[in-house]
């Protein structure tokens, strides 16, 4: 999972179908939708509203990436799940939304960070599983 300052991504049709052995966009939905449950992503989120971090119904999006990438987190935005490429494991998308969490949480309680420097953002990837 990368932080993305411009995501290579855009929001695609639900109806789109999956491309290079990845997933539909419904498909990949309904993977966020049992990540959501998961005690791991559930503890991430319940933490991040206890710091006065929440994030609404759209900050965790399936979208289709041009790049190959499973997902990445972009300040302001939220979490972008990539579904056509390689995403075809539920943990994989457990893994992109822990991953963008904690990403998210130290955007929201670093006032300062800035994801162009290479210092605070390896200090972010220092925290996140799968670096």
């Amino acid at each position: 999972t990368k932080v993305a300052a411009t995501p290579d991504s855009k929001p695609a049709t639900p109806s789109s179908s999956a491309a290079k052995g990845g997933r539909t966009l419904a498909e990949c939905e309904d993977m966020i939708q049992r990540s959501l449950r998961t005690p791991m992503v559930k503890f991430l989120k319940e933490h991040m509203e206890k710091a006065g971090c929440s994030i609404g119904d759209k900050f965790i999006k399936a979208v289709h990436c041009e790049q190959q990438n499973n997902g990445f987190y972009v300040p302001g935005d939220g979490i972008h799940v990539c579904s056509r490429n390689y995403m075809n494991m539920q943990d994989e998308v457990n893994q992109v939304l822990i991953h963008g969490l904690i990403h998210a949480y130290d955007d929201c309680r670093a006032g300062n960070l800035d994801w162009t420097n290479c210092a605070h953002h390896a200090c972010s990837e220092v925290c996140t599983p799968n670096s």
